[in-house]
C-alpha cells in the first residue's frame, strides 16, 4: 500500500469524515504543524500509522521535506488554507504532485487579484495594504464603504467594513490585534520566519440574486448572493464538479450555510462554471482540489471573491458526496498519490442524493440578530428533531464544535469563525425542505436551549431525574458519593437574566442598579466577559470583566454568594477570568473588605486610585 504523508492543521474538512477515506487509500502517516484539539487528534491516533509533531520547527517546508523522505512517501497534501504553501514547496522538491509554484497565488489574496485583474477576470478594486499609511491611502482612493480582509485568511476571521467616518487608526490597530490572535491560534500561514501581517482593501461588491434566483419562487426564495465551485485541478487541467448555494452572511461576512445541490438553472450554473474556470486557470496551479467562491451581480454578472487550492471547509465534501456521488477526499488522495482519476466531462447540476448542507451554529439568528442569551449547548442532547422537517437529519460535527454542555460563545462580528458555536451536518429530501430547515435551526436553537436549560433546572427543582439520550454507567472504580454530598458549581461563560444577578448581588452586598432591571440588563450585555457559577441551577458566583482584550481589563463585579464563600468559588472565576490574557493588566476597586483576598491572587496594591462620581443626568452645555 502506498504511504501518504498528511499536514495536519487547522481548518479544514471534519477529520471523522476525511480520515477513514484516506486511511481506505493509502497507509497515512501524519504530520502536525499547528496546534490540534483533543478530538484531532484522537481522530489522528486512530486512522494513521503514527503521529508526529513538528510545529515547533522554523522551517516547515524543511521539515515536511525530511520527514516525506524519512517515510518514503508517495504522495503528500493537507486539508488546511494555511498549511497549502509548505506542502506545494516541499512537493517541489520531493518531485511529488502538488500545487505547484504558483500555490501562493491561491493564497495571498493580493496576488490572487493582481492575477486576476491581468487576465480580465472580473474582481472588485482592491489595493494592498501593509501599514496604517497603506490603509488611509486606501480610504483616499477607494469608494466608500470598502471592506479590509487579512491577505492569508479564512473564515471571513478579521474582515472589517470601512465608511467615511471610521477611525482609520482604530481599525487598523483592531486588524492587528485579530491578525495576532488568528496566528497565535493556528489560523494563519505555516511559514519560516516572523508572521508580517498583510491585508488587502477591496471595494463592496454590488451584489444582488435579481437575474439569478426568482424572488416569487417558493424554491428559489431566501438563498444569499454568492456561490462556490468545488473543484480539481490535475496536471494543470481544471475540472470543475459541482454549484454549491448559500444562505445570505451574517454582518460583516460571516458564512451560515454552504447548501448542495444548488437551484440556479443550468444555464446560470454554466455561466457561474464559465467563470470559475476562467479564475482557476488565471492561477496556474498543478495538481489540487479547488473551492472557488463569487459573488452574483445584476445583469447575469459575477465578480471573483476567491480561489482556495484545497477542498471546501465544513462538510463541503461530504456535501458534495451524498448529493452528486464524487468523493473529492478520494479523489484528490489518488491524485497526491500519482494516480491520474477520471473526471465528469461536465460540471454536474442535478443532484443524484438527498440535499445537504453544512451549517455554522452562532449566537444570531438567520439575520444576524445577536442571542439575548447564552445558554448552555447540550448538542448531544438536544431534541433537534422538534426544529425540522420529518426525515430531515441534524449530525453536529464534534471537532468543530464547543465541548457538549460549555456555554454558546457571544458572536463577535470581527472574529467570524472564531467564535462560531459548532457545525452541523443537515440532510434534508430536498433543496427547498433543506434550505427551510437550516433556516428553523437559526432563527429557533435559542429558544430551544433556553427551554431545555429551563427544563433541567424545573427537573432539579422537583427532585425529578433529567433524562438522558444515552446514559453512561458508572467506571468499574468510581467513588459512590454519599446522598448528603454537596454539588459542585458549574462554571460557564453566559449571559444571565438581570434578576437573579440583582438577587446574587443583594446577598453578598454588591451595589449596582439592582431595582432598574433594564440599566442591569444594559450593564451585562455591554460587558465583554461574564463567568457564571452555578449549583443546581441557581447562580452562586459571578465575575464581569470589562476590557480591550489586550492591554487592560477591569475587574467590574466579582460575586459570590454567602452561603458558597469561602469553598474557593471566587478563586476560581478570577483565574478563569484571568488566565487566558497573560498580557493584559488587571485593575480592581475592592469593595467589602477584599483587598486581602485580591492581593492573595497574585493583584499588588496600586497607590492612587482617582474616580468621576456617577451622575445621574448629563452635564449641560453653556
Amino acid at each position: 500500500m502506498k504511504r501518504l504523508l498528511f499536514v495536519a492543521g487547522r481548518s479544514g474538512p471534519s477529520l471523522d469524515y476525511a480520515l477513514p477515506l484516506l486511511a481506505a487509500t493509502a497507509s497515512v502517516h501524519a504530520v502536525i504543524l499547528s496546534p490540534v484539539d483533543a478530538f484531532a487528534h484522537g481522530q489522528l491516533d486512530r486512522y494513521c500509522v503514527d503521529v508526529t509533531d513538528r510545529g515547533d520547527d522554523p522551517d516547515p517546508v524543511a521539515a515536511l521535506t525530511e520527514h516525506a523522505e524519512l517515510i518514503g512517501a508517495h504522495g503528500l497534501l493537507t486539508f488546511s488554507e494555511y498549511a497549502v504553501r509548505p506542502v506545494a514547496e516541499a512537493c517541489l522538491r520531493l518531485g511529488l504532485p502538488g500545487p505547484g509554484v504558483n500555490a501562493v497565488r491561491a493564497r495571498d489574496k493580493w496576488l490572487m487579484r493582481l492575477r486576476w485583474q491581468r487576465a480580465g477576470v472580473p474582481v472588485p478594486r482592491f489595493r494592498r495594504v501593509g501599514s496604517l499609511g497603506d490603509l488611509q491611502r486606501a480610504k483616499d482612493r477607494l469608494a466608500a464603504p470598502f471592506l479590509l480582509k487579512r491577505a492569508d485568511g479564512a473564515g471571513s476571521i478579521g474582515h472589517v467594513v470601512v465608511d467615511g467616518d471610521t477611525d482609520i487608526a482604530a481599525v487598523w490597530h483592531r486588524s492587528l490585534e485579530v491578525d495576532r490572535a488568528a496566528c497565535r491560534d493556528g489560523f494563519g500561514d505555516y511559514a519560516q520566519g516572523e508572521h508580517a501581517p498583510s491585508f488587502v482593501a477591496e471595494e463592496l461588491i454590488a451584489s444582488t440574486t435579481a437575474s439569478w434566483y426568482d424572488a416569487e419562487g417558493e424554491g428559489t426564495r431566501g438563498y444569499g448572493d454568492y456561490v462556490s465551485v468545488e473543484g480539481m485541478v490535475a496536471g494543470g487541467v481544471y475540472h470543475p464538479v459541482c454549484v454549491t448555494g448559500r444562505l445570505p452572511t451574517v454582518a460583516p461576512f460571516t458564512e451560515l450555510s454552504n447548501q448542495a445541490p444548488c437551484v440556479l438553472p443550468e444555464r446560470l450554473q454554466r455561466v457561474v462554471e464559465e467563470h470559475a474556470r476562467r479564475a482557476v486557470d488565471a492561477l496556474g496551479l498543478d495538481t489540487c482540489a479547488t473551492h472557488t467562491e463569487l459573488k452574483l451581480m445584476a445583469g447575469e454578472r459575477v465578480s471573483l471573491l476567491e480561489t482556495a487550492a484545497r477542498v471546501g471547509g465544513a462538510m463541503v465534501t461530504r456535501e458534495v458526496a451524498e448529493v452528486f456521488g464524487v468523493d473529492l477526499i478520494t479523489l484528490q488522495a489518488r491524485e497526491a498519490l500519482g494516480e491520474p482519476q477520471k473526471y465528469p466531462e461536465r460540471m454536474l447540476v442535478t443532484a443524484h442524493g438527498r440535499a445537504a448542507a453544512s451549517l455554522a451554529l452562532i449566537a444570531t439568528d438567520s439575520r444576524g440578530t445577536p442571542w439575548r442569551t447564552l445558554p448552555r449547548f447540550d448538542w448531544r442532547t438536544f431534541g433537534w428533531s422538534s426544529l425540522v422537517s420529518p426525515g430531515t437529519t441534524v449530525e453536529v460535527a464534534e471537532g468543530s464544535t464547543v465541548p457538549d454542555g460549555a456555554a454558546m460563545p457571544r458572536y463577535d462580528a470581527a472574529s467570524a469563525a472564531l467564535s462560531i458555536g459548532g457545525i452541523a451536518y443537515v440532510t434534508a429530501k430536498d433543496a427547498a425542505t433543506l434550505k427551510d430547515d437550516t433556516y428553523r435551526i437559526l432563527d429557533g436553537l435559542e429558544a430551544g436551549l433556553v427551554a431545555a436549560e429551563e427544563g433541567r433546572r424545573e427537573q432539579t427543582r422537583s427532585g425529578a431525574r433529567p433524562m438522558a439520550l444515552a446514559p453512561s454507567p458508572p467506571a468499574a472504580d468510581a467513588e459512590e458519593l454519599p446522598a448528603d454530598a454537596e454539588e459542585l458549581p458549574a462554571y460557564a461563560e453566559e449571559l444571565p437574566e438581570a434578576a437573579e444577578v440583582a438577587e446574587l448581588f443583594r446577598a453578598a452586598e454588591l451595589n449596582g442598579p439592582l431595582d432598574d432591571p433594564d440599566r442591569m440588563r444594559r450593564m451585562l450585555e455591554t460587558s465583554q466577559c461574564i463567568l457564571t457559577a452555578r449549583v443546581a441551577g441557581q447562580l452562586v458566583g459571578l465575575i464581569r470583566v470589562l476590557t480591550d482584550l489586550s492591554f487592560n481589563a477591569f475587574v467590574a463585579d466579582l460575586a459570590v454568594h454567602p452561603d458558597r464563600q469561602r469553598r474557593g468559588i471566587g478563586t476560581e472565576l478570577l483565574r478563569r477570568a484571568t488566565q487566558p490574557h497573560p498580557g493584559v493588566k488587571f485593575v480592581v476597586h475592592p469593595g467589602n473588605h477584599s483587598g486581602d483576598f485580591y492581593r492573595k491572587q497574585g493583584f499588588e496594591s496600586a497607590p492612587e486610585c482617582v474616580a468621576l462620581p456617577r451622575r445621574e443626568t448629563p452635564v449641560e452645555e453653556d
